[in-house]
């Protein structure tokens, strides 16, 4: 997503004071490649925007306290907040607007919001098979095993991600107070290239766990399907919105070979209209499937559990029992009291005696 790092803009400085963050520059886009592909751009990010506030919308108008609705809202707002950033930024490259050097708090701020709506979108998708496992497992909770593993999943890309924001900052930072940033923006760099791996293999993990779900959830007769195939539609989505920044940051950034080649003009284009597509099938997908949970509960169909006599009835002599009692009955599970065919008891009549 442009402005990338710095780039795109033309530098003009000039300072009213001896702080070098009240040093002033000019951003422009007198040096950009191509204005054509950032404009594309320009109208993508908003259009994310938009449809990040519409999501935003849906999810505070469902009802379901089970489901971790807080998750999406918080992670759609964080996202929200970081386009708003980018949209601002790109929009000061279009008027070509005098700033002084405090913009750069916009990119750090791009790049927390994002991270914190990258770990809340990974926490929302294991919350959702959680309780799609509940469903399906005879107990109504998920294996012990499974939530611990995704608790310390969490935690870890938490720790990596406060780490590559805080080698962010200080790369931003540095660049105003000193000019020497090169061994940080390197090492920024492989932090950053590292931590969209991770949640790549993370992405990865949830969508086989979602297509897990969903073919167990296949062998019971829930009253809709919606749910179950919306997630896979929302988990398909993201794993491959991680997978495309993935592979950007390990060609362009991890590689060896990365440096002796610059970025195609139009690769940001590109990859600000692949996350506008996915994010929309990300999220749509994810309040879809809460929106609709209700009806996963309802059409459950199980066989009549059948009850039978503790002892055959041909091992009590036809008299042994008074008129009206038979053998004792088998304690059934659960507490459930046995079926009685009361067709085939003598019934008491009442007659209707009439007053004197």
């Amino acid at each position: 997503m442009a402005p990338r790092r710095g780039g795109g803009s033309s530098s003009s400085y000039s300072s009213y004071d001896d702080s070098p963050w009240g040093e002033t520059v000019w951003l422009s886009l007198e040096h950009y490649q191509n204005k054509p592909l950032f404009i594309v751009q320009f109208v993508f990010d908003i259009l994310s925007l938009l449809a990040l506030v519409a999501f935003l919308i849906w999810a505070c108008t469902i009802r379901n306290r089970s489901l971790p609705l807080k998750g999406v809202i918080c992670a759609l707002t964080s996202f929200i907040f970081s386009q708003i950033n980018m949209i601002v930024l790109e929009a000061m490259l279009v008027a070509e607007t005098k700033v002084t050097m405090y913009y750069l708090i916009s990119f750090m701020l791009i790049d927390f919001f994002k991270l914190v709506a990258i770990c809340l979108t990974l926490y929302v998708f294991w919350g959702l098979i959680h309780r799609f496992l509940g469903l399906i497992r005879a107990s109504g909770k998920p294996h012990a095993a499974v939530t611990t593993i995704h608790s310390v999943f969490l935690g870890i890309i938490f720790l990596v991600s406060l780490a590559e924001w805080g080698l962010c900052v200080a790369y931003y930072v540095r660049s105003v107070t000193s000019h020497s940033v090169g061994e940080i923006a390197w090492t920024w760099t492989q932090l950053n290239g590292a931590a969209y791996i991770v949640y790549w293999v993370l992405s990865t993990e949830i969508l086989a766990w979602v297509i897990f779900v969903a073919i167990k959830a296949g062998n019971y007769a829930f009253a809709s399907k919606l749910p179950a195939m919306a997630l896979i539609t929302a988990a398909i989505s993201w794993c491959a919105v991680c997978t495309t920044v993935a592979i950007i940051n390990i060609r362009y950034n991890l590689m060896y070979t990365s440096y002796e080649y610059g970025r195609p003009t139009y690769l940001e284009t590109a990859k600000t209209i692949i996350q506008f597509v996915l994010w929309v099938g990300t999220y749509a997908g994810v309040l879809l499937c809460c929106a609709k949970w209700h009806s996963l509960g309802d059409g459950r169909n199980y066989p009549a559990p059948q009850y039978q006599p503790q002892y055959p009835p041909d091992q009590f002599p036809p008299d042994q029992f008074p008129a009206g009692q038979y053998p004792p009955i088998q304690q059934q599970p659960y507490g459930v009291a046995p079926y009685l065919d009361h067709s085939a008891q003598p019934q008491a009549h009442s007659h209707h005696v009439s007053r004197h």
